[in-house]
């Protein structure tokens, strides 16, 4: 088995002209935009540069050092860059409009860059969440309202491609790909220019939403893909079918691109989820089901504040929070005295039983147990 990096060196010298475009390379360059392209690629209407060109750019701002020092799930996207640029397939493909705004105090983490592939197709990519605590309460944040990052996709989609004669492709990963369906079904103008929609483990959408007409026609064009133990590709109501792709992490980690695996030019599929993912989606459809808006941003609001107590940044620092920080998360959870306490909790829990799988090779019993403590949960409601 294979992943992302070892496609490129066994495909790399393919140009799309003599293999197509596929999803591997979907998943590649909606993985490129979690680089950070700061004084790198240029903004919107200000130029272009190849991928090599980048890659080299990149590396002179950029230490190894540097590099390293990123612990976040996200720090192979600097590796995949080098990869792509000496890669006959993609080396030649031009970057332009680069767009990265992230702003905590109004909870958006929103970047894109636009790829020619040089086949009369262009790639919009959507940056998606990494692991920053911030962007993944936007990502919850997405079962109540519009986020700010959904409106900045749609914008950035109708200014790239205003007055353009080529096709596109639109994807992200994780809510990179929700804001590429989104911006799609926003813009229905510019629908026939689009070929596919890719979304990989990418947060869904409320029902409500689902049932307008422009989603409806949206679904036609979208691919979804998901790994066995879905989290976030799990969050509200999928556009469409997902396929499920193997991996070789364990719990919350298999949300990694890296970590998926691949045969040749194919993703690995299963022909199901696994239980805890099951068991999530059972348990938020089910909650949010009998929620109102404002009860859901109350409930997003009191989860996140048991993850904020924790003192951390990113969701990865949470493994080892050690004995303060798991005591600051336990002291703010008993002060939820309002309907949504014993759903955070339940979910805290579900957290770390996915994080502790990660921890031992007995991971098949911790997952059963962890499945049976949340469906207990379930079944008191």
């Amino acid at each position: 088995m294979g992943n992302l990096l070892d496609y490129l060196a066994w495909r790399g010298d393919l140009t799309l002209a003599q293999d197509p475009f596929n999803s591997i390379d979907a998943l590649l360059l909606s993985s490129l935009s979690y680089v950070d392209f700061s004084d790198v690629v240029p903004s919107k209407g200000k130029g272009m540069i190849t991928m090599k060109q980048a890659s080299d750019k990149f590396f002179q701002i950029h230490s190894e050092e540097e590099l390293a020092s990123d612990k976040s799930f996200i720090n192979f996207a600097p590796a995949l860059l080098k990869a792509l640029a000496e890669s006959d397939r993609f080396k030649d493909a031009y970057l332009l409009n680069y767009v990265d705004d992230t702003d905590i105090s109004r909870e958006i983490q929103f970047a894109a860059v636009e790829i020619d592939t040089s086949d009369d197709t262009v790639f919009i990519s959507y940056r998606g969440t990494d692991d920053k605590i911030v962007g993944w309460k936007e990502d919850f944040n997405l079962s109540y309202m519009t986020v700010p990052a959904e409106d900045e996709a749609v914008r950035y989609f109708l200014d790239v491609m205003d007055g353009r004669t080529e096709n596109v492709r639109l994807g992200g990963h994780s809510k990179g790909g929700h804001l590429a369906i989104y911006a799609v079904a926003s813009a229905p103008e510019l629908y026939d220019k689009v070929k596919t929609i890719y979304s990989f483990d990418g947060p869904g959408f409320n029902a409500e939403t689902m049932v307008t007409e422009h989603f409806k026609r949206v679904r036609k064009k979208v691919e979804k893909y998901i790994p066995q133990t879905s989290i976030v590709g799990r969050l509200l109501t999928s556009t469409v079918e997902p396929v499920v792709v193997k991996s070789n992490e364990l719990g919350i980690m298999q949300h990694n691109p890296l970590s998926w695996e691949l045969e040749g030019k194919e993703f690995d599929t299963l022909d199901f989820t696994d239980r805890l993912s099951d068991l999530f989606d059972e348990t938020m459809t089910s909650w949010l089901d009998n929620m109102s808006f404002e009860e859901r941003k109350i409930f997003v609001d009191e989860l996140f504040s048991v993850f904020e107590a924790s003192g951390c940044e990113n969701i990865s620092e949470m493994t080892k929070i050690g004995i303060k920080g798991t005591k600051a998360m336990i002291d703010r959870m008993t002060k939820i005295k309002n309907g949504s306490g014993e759903m955070v909790r339940t979910l805290v829990k579900m957290f770390f039983i996915n994080f502790n799988a990660l921890k031992d090779n007995v991971v098949k019993e911790k997952l059963e147990d962890g499945a049976k403590l949340i469906a207990s949960n379930i079944n008191k409601k």
